[in-house]
């Protein structure tokens, strides 16, 4: 009798986007067909918005005022370097002219100039103050530096010269913005009120409010499911980045506004059992996003991960076949689908915008971070 285990398996690491009709094949061998910086064919980064927008009416998406475009600039810092700034990035959030960085392999918070030099380090691995067990998100405001230490059960303060301030008690917290200099919204199921969390770096929690959206997943713990976003006439958006699916909320009113999802060209699976090549069977979690971010004209973005190159999603952890690209949907501050839009690289699952016209995002499949313009 096969013995059945229980495996969460988090695709964290992967992304990708963009396709064709529900499981149709996408030609990706375009001759002579121009290319981009890194080798993305045009035509093909074409092919895969057609496909992207094909299952939805999105409002912007005929409208050439609105069209977005980026170039692969190349990594943010150079590889070769014998004293590596970043040895495994795991979230990033820019701030002006400066990308803060979470590194999972030391457990420390890297602070970066927008051409890859290092402004300072902080944190480590421990359980002291401002040490970490685990690292995973991070938000920053006018004052502060916030990364959550989710095993500990604390979200730990730096000042913004990386100076350690303090730490604050959230139990298992997902994911943190920050709302003004002094507060935050972190995201947690396991504290009680809501899924929402207004923090204040002196007193703490204040209120909870809100709900993830959650259709296979109700009752299942799964300690990355939410991404935030804030952005728009003082609004929050909670992505469920599992079942592609999105929540607005108004901040102030605690107000609902938005709840559901835009109509993908695959579908998206549950939770399932799968048997591998070892002959065991697991339960397997396939998420379909990575994070979302405030980008250009204000807009919610989201970036939509593990497309396979058929146009499918992630459906067999043993077989991974990704698109060439990576697909951002974006929405307005109503929940209202706009277009969708590609990053000529294929694993992408983590963006933030930096000065504008430029986006710094992680590649899981490299272990870096690369930088890419607007055009």
């Amino acid at each position: 009798m096969k013995s059945i285990t229980i495996t969460i398996i988090a695709l964290v690491f992967f992304s990708i986007a963009c396709g064709e009709k529900e499981n149709a094949n996408i030609d990706s061998a375009h001759e002579n067909a121009e290319v981009s910086d890194n080798g993305v064919s045009i035509t093909i980064i074409d092919e895969w918005t057609e496909y992207l927008q094909s299952s939805d009416d999105g409002l912007w998406e005929d409208s050439t005022e609105h069209t977005l475009s980026y170039r692969y600039l190349g990594h943010l810092y150079d590889e070769e370097d014998l004293d590596i700034p970043v040895y495994s990035p795991f979230a990033l959030c820019c701030y002006s002219d400066t990308i803060f960085i979470t590194d999972v392999a030391t457990k420390q918070i890297v602070a970066m100039d927008d051409e890859g030099s290092v402004l300072w380090k902080a944190g480590g691995a421990g359980e002291g103050p401002g040490e970490f067990s685990m690292m995973t998100t991070l938000a920053v405001s006018g004052k502060y530096v916030a990364a959550l230490n989710t095993h500990l059960g604390r979200v730990e303060l730096f000042h913004r010269d990386g100076s350690f301030a303090h730490s604050i008690q959230v139990t298992r917290s997902q994911d943190i913005v920050a709302l003004d200099d002094t507060t935050f919204i972190v995201a947690s199921t396991e504290e009680q009120g809501g899924d929402l969390h207004i923090v204040n770096v002196n007193r703490g929690i204040e209120r909870s409010f809100g709900q993830v959206n959650v259709d296979h997943y109700d009752g299942i713990l799964r300690p990355d499911l939410m991404r935030l976003c804030i952005g728009g006439h003082g609004r929050i958006a909670i992505f469920n980045r599992y079942e592609g699916l999105l929540t607005i909320y108004d901040i102030e009113t605690e107000e609902c506004l938005y709840s559901g999802s835009r109509e993908y060209p695959s579908t998206i699976n549950p939770p399932t059992p799968f048997t591998g090549s070892d002959g065991e069977t697991h339960t397997v979690f396939f998420p379909i996003g990575g994070n979302a971010f405030l980008g250009p004209e204000g807009m919610l973005n989201v970036i939509v991960c593990n497309y396979m190159d058929d146009g499918s999603f992630i459906s067999d952890p043993e077989y991974l076949d990704f698109a060439p690209v990576s697909a951002v949907d974006r929405y307005d501050w109503d929940g209202n689908y706009l277009d969708s839009y590609c990053l000529p690289d294929s694993s992408i699952n983590f963006v933030s915008s930096l000065n504008n016209n430029r986006l710094v995002a992680r590649n899981f499949a490299e272990g870096v971070l690369c930088l890419f313009e607007r055009y």
